[in-house]
């Protein structure tokens, strides 16, 4: 199994296809998993899909939790595998470390997807979500969320059972600031710096990241929003032919490929 490693951790990557990179981030503790309904773009490009801190195979005891030091682990990745600028595709809380390496790394970015993004945590619903995984974490709740998180996006048993069983291993006060941290992430600010074009993708029934669409509209220079019939937050899991078939697009109607 290929690894990035250094002295504090290790963090493991897999990597399939050929052509424009495209590396994905997922949300916290649910791992790379998140997105094995994506690997059919390997047809068309390189796929990236890495554990974070905390999830999959990777480390589980971590101090550097922070969506900044999350944004340079993934740096630190591209530049070991010497990718040309890639294209950053985060899901949910995943989509503000993607923010955050296109803020810190431009030169290494080459475009921006967004599945479910938020530049802040500012409404009623999405801080309650936050406050409901910090509530887990802090009380090892990790057989709820090894349920709970599984059962919301697969509906195959045999791909829930395989995420649910890398949660269980999630260590709860990592996990803790890790959703912390999320929380007080704020990029809202920034946005304008963002010179890339970036890809919102949204599902129509989303009513606690959706809102967010028009903080990004406001501020961002090159931006298209989609929304996708019959789901909510769960666009990757729950409409995936959709989900790819709206990247592929997007991208090669934005000629970054």
């Amino acid at each position: 199994m290929p690894y990035l490693k250094n002295q504090k951790l290790h963090l493991y990557y897999e990597i399939i296809g050929t052509g424009t990179p495209i590396v994905f981030i997922h949300p916290p503790v649910m791992g790379s998993e998140t997105f094995r309904y994506q690997k059919q773009l390997a047809e068309n490009y390189q796929l990236i899909f890495i554990d974070l801190i905390d999830s999959g195979r990777s480390s589980k005891r971590v101090e550097e939790t922070s969506v900044p030091d999350q944004a340079k682990m993934i740096h630190a990745l591209v530049s070991e595998l010497k990718l040309p600028p890639v294209i950053l595709c985060g899901y949910s809380n995943g989509s503000s470390t993607a923010q955050e390496f296109a803020l810190s790394y431009p030169e290494m970015t080459k475009g921006l997807i967004l599945i479910g993004g938020f530049s802040e945590v500012s409404t009623f619903l999405l801080n309650q979500e936050f406050n409901l995984g910090i509530l887990a974490a802090k009380n090892k709740m990790m057989n709820l969320l090894s349920f709970g998180l599984p059962v919301a996006h697969f509906r195959s048993k045999d791909h829930q059972r395989e995420m649910a069983h890398f949660i269980k291993q999630s260590d709860g006060p990592t996990l803790q600031r890790i959703y912390e941290d999320g929380k007080r992430y704020k990029s809202t600010g920034r946005l304008k710096q963002i010179q890339v074009p970036v890809l919102l993708i949204y599902g129509k029934r989303d009513i606690i990241t959706k809102p967010y669409a028009m903080k990004f509209f406001k501020e961002l220079k090159d931006v298209d929003v989609i929304l996708v019939d019959g789901v909510a937050h769960q666009v990757p899991t729950k409409r995936p032919d959709q989900c790819n078939t709206i990247i592929d697009e997007w991208i090669k109607r934005k000629k970054i490929n």
